[in-house]
């Protein structure tokens, strides 16, 4: 017997809400996704192979791993922190230290900008100030923004030093404007430089800009920055140790590293690994190509707290558990370390204000991160916990009663040693569990 019409039709559109609900709820799964101008959207992530053609490749970060399309016309370039500005300035040369690589760029630069729209581009040509340009080698013609043509272009004239990254001037129509080419995480951004042959997985962090289209991203310009291969200096034979924290981690580096040395290959991510948001969005990274024989992760232990000491209950929580759930994917033994106290120096730490921890006060730890913290970790009993808090606090009459009466949260000569022999100790004794 056939469906009557109005039935059919009540299903069909039932059908179709669904669907439409669906494909509503799949584009709120790319939590890294930012729109940036002129209808174009921005992603960051670790370089991971797809195809042997370099017509695509995976991105993957706090959202997994997600399919990026190279547009025909796509254009491949560099993605740095430039700490020589002099040698930027005079020579041309970018040198990425920590990656052991040198970039040359030639002496003519062009800088691009694009706006939100029309509004915003009359704001920026008063002002003569440009936000979020993109470096191209290529030639580029000068060109102010119209309303049909959301764009800024000319060649940079000049370099003027700034707070993080240089300014660019660029005279066009008898003009000078300033234009700040800083991009994701301070980086400066320059295209043209590679071609798609240099997107090479797991030894380049991706900036890719362009648009999403359904389950993929179509990129137009595609930055790389080199990230070093922490395996090359590794002893085969010995088991690889990660370790997950802020400048505090950075105390007691040295300490834990010697307490460590002939028994762990030890590293530590390539910058401070700030608040459980940087966590979430670049633990991937951090990770690198862990299931490759050789570069895998044996033992992690990480610490999330004095950078979210103004955060929510909710965000930190929320931020923890990702993390965890990527560590976990890896296989290792997991340490999860406490956030060690604020000092007596700081004001009292008060009520939540707005649902917002009361920020870097004495006492914050110990009334808010600490405890939220714990109830993550309490639901993964496989991960122990180094109560680096606890111990501080055991020996405030001794080793640290100087540093309690302090106005700064970082540790130094023995009261540092003393946090990374707790955890190497720790550390020493999961691996022969």
């Amino acid at each position: 017997m056939s469906m009557p019409f109005i039935l059919k039709h009540t299903v069909l559109s039932l059908i179709l809400i669904h669907l439409s609900t669906f494909s509503l709820n799949a584009e709120t799964l790319w939590q890294s996704l930012r729109e940036v101008k002129d209808g174009t959207q921005t992603l960051n992530g670790l370089v991971s192979p797809l195809d042997q053609e370099g017509k695509n490749f995976y991105l993957q970060n706090e959202d997994g791993l997600i399919e990026v399309l190279l547009n025909k016309d796509a254009k491949i370039g560099l993605l740095f922190r430039e700490q020589d500005i002099k040698a930027l300035l005079e020579q041309r040369k970018v040198v990425i230290s920590e990656a052991g690589k040198e970039f040359d760029l030639p002496t003519d630069l062009y800088v691009k900008v694009r706006f939100k729209d029309w509004k915003n581009a009359q704001r920026a040509l008063k002002e003569r100030k440009l936000q979020s340009g993109i470096i191209h080698t290529d030639r580029l013609d000068d060109h102010l923004p119209n309303e049909n043509e959301l764009w800024f272009s000319g060649k940079i004239s000049e370099f003027r030093k700034a707070h993080i990254t240089p300014d660019k001037i660029v005279k066009v129509d008898g003009r000078e404007f300033t234009v700040s080419t800083s991009g994701h995480n301070y980086s400066e951004q320059v295209v043209g430089l590679f071609d798609s042959k240099d997107i090479r997985p797991f030894v380049n962090q991706g900036s890719v800009y362009g648009k999403r289209i359904g389950d993929v991203f179509h990129a137009s310009e595609v930055l790389l920055r080199p990230i070093p291969d922490q395996s090359l200096k590794d002893d085969p034979e010995l088991p690889r140790y990660l370790f997950i924290g802020d400048s505090i981690s950075g105390n007691y580096d040295s300490s834990i590293r010697e307490a460590v040395a002939g028994k762990l290959n030890i590293h530590h991510p390539p910058t401070n690994c700030g608040n459980s948001g940087k966590g979430r969005e670049r633990v991937n990274i951090w990770l690198g190509d862990y299931k490759t024989k050789g570069k895998q992760w044996d033992i992690i232990s990480f610490n999330f707290g004095h950078w979210d000491s103004g955060n929510t209950k909710e965000e930190y929580q929320q931020n923890l558990e990702a993390v965890v759930q990527q560590l976990k994917k890896t296989g290792a033994k997991l340490i999860w370390v406490t956030t060690c106290p604020v000092p007596n120096g700081f004001d009292p730490a008060g009520d939540l204000n707005g649902g917002k921890a009361p920020g870097r006060t004495a006492g914050v730890m110990k009334k808010y991160l600490n405890p939220w913290a714990a109830e993550v970790i309490s639901k993964h009993p496989e991960i122990t916990v180094v109560d680096q808090w606890q111990l501080v606090k055991d020996h405030e009459k001794d080793i640290y009663k100087d540093w309690w009466n302090t106005k700064d949260v970082h540790f130094k000569g023995d009261p540092a040693a003393a946090l990374g022999k707790l955890l190497a100790d720790h550390v020493l004794e999961r691996m022969v569990d």
